[in-house]
């Protein structure tokens, strides 16, 4: 992840093609993809990135379109800016917990605390 670089979303077109030819077998008219339509490595992939990095609680066959974007983005092998999403997840889990909603805090910290701890080793964050 590089955010002052990094992409925030693809064109859908190209990325729909794109995941298609790498074997997605299903629907394109909706912003959430299937998990299991798609050839076991990607289904691999997207699966580690659902339960590491999502905020969803339930059905993780799904595919929300920041996960696609994250995913594609590393079959891309290109910079994304993912930690905007992240923040925007933190921030709406706070508004959920003062507002005491159903969905609040699931985001995962020890992922957090692995990518922070990177960041600053790295001395890039």
């Amino acid at each position: 992840m590089n955010d002052l670089a990094g992409k925030t979303s693809f064109p859908k077109s190209k990325y729909q093609l794109d995941l298609i030819e790498r074997g997605y077998d299903g629907q394109l008219s909706k912003t959430t993809m299937q998990k299991g339509i798609f050839p076991p490595p990607m289904k691999f992939m997207f699966h580690t990135l659902l339960i590491c990095v999502s905020t969803k609680t339930t059905a993780f066959i799904e595919i929300p379109l920041k996960i696609q974007y994250l995913g594609y983005a590393i079959m891309l092998k290109t910079d994304f800016n993912y930690s905007q999403a992240l923040f925007t997840d933190l921030v709406n889990n706070v508004k959920n917990v003062k507002e005491k909603k159903k969905h609040n805090f699931s985001c995962v910290p020890k992922v957090l605390k692995l990518l922070f701890k990177t960041k600053t080793s790295c001395k890039s964050f």
